[in-house]
């Protein structure tokens, strides 16, 4: 067993549970320009630590790339996740970034021309029936639309498009170098991407004013989600082969339904439970290998 992926995957479970508690008290936009900035300064200081001319690595057209994954990866993505979480439960989104794969899968078949199986269009269609479950709450009509929580759980679905950009359209680049090494200016580009925008919309006056509770998880999404949950990750990628660490991300969404009910008394309800299963099904039949 990994316990550095199953930490990392613990951490980002924890994490939407953080941001609900976050999102209290500090503007979305400001939370996420802090969350990126200490996450960036952690991760360069470790970086600075075992090699210092580093940036030396990376050509001009290399720092392009690094920006648009900054900026549709970390920036657009968590944006998307944390208006969504101002609407909708921790538990909801907990499971329905478990769909992230099958995104994955479909951009692979459109883009890359990547065979896609009997049993993978199984495994897509089940995946979408059950966020289908999730949002719905088991009761399909057009009266679901008019729900808060629903335009919150769109919002989250919707952030795996920006995911799946950042991971289908970064695959090449992010595989020519070492992962901590791109990963800590891709983590500073996000930063610079909320910044202009929280300056202006977002809500400084209050940071002086945080309770303990919104500055504990505030560091906590800096210094464990952005930060040592990547280090984690990779270490165990470093060992093992992906397609065995990644086996750690059917974790996430159960670290999340835990946590959101201890922490936040959010109510386990059995159609989320029947929906995430069909979804955590689906996943597991279009991305596993034969």
């Amino acid at each position: 067993m990994s316990w550095s992926a199953f930490s990392a995957v613990v951490i980002w479970g924890i994490s939407f549970i953080a941001t609900k508690f976050a999102l209290r008290e500090i503007h979305p936009l400001t939370l996420l320009t802090l969350r990126f900035g200490i996450g960036f300064l952690l991760l360069l200081l470790v970086q600075l630590l075992l090699e210092r001319d580093f940036l030396k690595i990376f050509s001009r057209r290399d720092w392009g790339m690094i920006f648009f994954l900054g900026l549709v990866g970390i920036a657009l993505h968590t944006l998307l996740q944390a208006y969504g979480l101002l609407y909708t439960t921790a538990i909801n989104t907990g499971w329905i970034v478990a769909i992230y794969p099958i995104f994955i899968v479909l951009t692979a078949r459109l883009f890359l021309a990547e065979p896609i199986t009997p049993r993978k269009v199984l495994g897509i269609l089940l995946g979408f029936m059950g966020v289908a479950f999730i949002i719905s709450k088991g009761k399909f009509s057009l009266s679901m639309f008019r729900l808060a929580s629903t335009f919150g759980d769109l919002l989250i679905l919707s952030s795996a498009v920006t995911w799946t950009a950042f991971t289908v359209g970064g695959r090449g680049f992010l595989s020519r170098f070492p992962p901590l090494t791109v990963i800590m200016p891709v983590m500073g580009a996000g930063c610079l991407g909320t910044l202009p925008f929280s300056l202006f919309e977002g809500d400084w006056s209050y940071l002086g004013h945080l309770s303990v509770t919104a500055w504990g998880s505030l560091l906590f999404l800096g210094i464990f989600c952005s930060g040592l949950a990547y280090l984690l990750w990779y270490a165990a990628l470093r060992k093992k082969d992906s397609s065995t660490v990644g086996m750690y991300l059917y974790v996430e969404p159960l670290a999340t339904l835990m946590g959101a009910s201890l922490l936040l008394g959010e109510e386990i309800r059995v159609v989320t439970l029947v929906g995430g299963s069909i979804t955590l099904l689906g996943v597991y039949l279009a991305t596993r290998k034969a």
